[in-house]
């Protein structure tokens, strides 16, 4: 009863503090820049602040090494390179035929959009939150994902006014989150994989001027649901060529039972 306490609170507290300071970040990144006289380094400073009550907490209800728990581990950072470029490569080719550069873009905002808020977001939506739930707390991955995707998708709701625009966005975000959520779990918990897909997806939308929201065009939107078709249908096609079983099944849906 005590653990099960334990495992709710603190990851809660944590994420209140990592809400806060997400909530101030442009406030606090200001303070910083005078010092760092580099805004990336401001950025990046910021999502350290936000990121490192997630971290204890994690640490006090797992008492492991927070690289492992998390899954970046630096031997499984090849193969999530590996697969994620060859995911990307149906948004790549579209890009490369069908789209142009978009020189107006900074590179230091293009990185830190990129980069770091791939790390960034995939530590706290996948490695935190969704890891927290599915496999602390034993949640199963329909409910686990749920709760993670709809706090992942709130956060992106800036990025639109109008009712249609604020729809359309919750549900691509919610759905990409399903996505890493997904890999993330098929892959052993190898949180490189969405690390780098997130990273290269986001990197792609914004150097070929997609759009400058999630929504994007037609033909973005379809060379993108070829990359999530390719994501998929390689990991199911793998691990059924190599005999191993889908993580994500019948009996995992709704309770996890596996063993940390």
């Amino acid at each position: 009863m005590k653990r099960s306490i334990k495992l709710i609170l603190i990851p809660i507290l944590a994420y209140l503090i990592y809400s806060f300071v997400m909530y101030h970040f442009e406030k606090i990144m200001h303070f910083f820049n005078p010092y760092t006289h580099f805004p990336l380094l401001s950025y990046f400073l910021v999502y350290i602040m936000a990121v490192v009550p997630l971290m204890i907490s994690l640490y006090m209800i797992s008492e492991k090494n927070m690289i492992n728990t998390l899954g970046l581990n630096i031997n499984g950072l090849k193969k999530g390179i590996l697969l994620s470029f060859l995911f990307i490569l149906p948004m790549v080719l579209y890009a490369l035929f069908f789209s142009r550069i978009n020189t107006n873009t900074d590179p230091a905002n293009l990185f830190a959009k990129s980069a770091f808020a791939g790390l960034f977001e995939e530590v706290i939506y996948r490695g935190f939150i969704f890891g927290i739930l599915f496999r602390y707390l034993k949640m199963g991955f329909i409910p686990a994902v749920v709760i993670a995707s709809v706090i992942f998708a709130s956060g992106h709701l800036y990025q639109g006014t109008l009712l249609i625009d604020l729809f359309q966005i919750f549900i691509l975000t919610f759905l990409g989150s399903v996505l890493y959520a997904w890999l993330y779990t098929e892959w052993n918990f190898n949180l490189w994989i969405p690390v780098v897909l997130h990273s290269l997806m986001n990197l792609v939308w914004m150097l070929f001027d997609f759009d400058h929201t999630v929504i994007g065009s037609s033909g973005a939107n379809i060379c993108r649901f070829l990359t999530v078709a390719l994501a998929i249908i390689y990991t199911v096609r793998f691990k059924r060529k190599n005999n191993i079983p889908l993580s994500v099944h019948k009996q995992s849906l709704w309770t996890f039972k596996a063993i940390l």
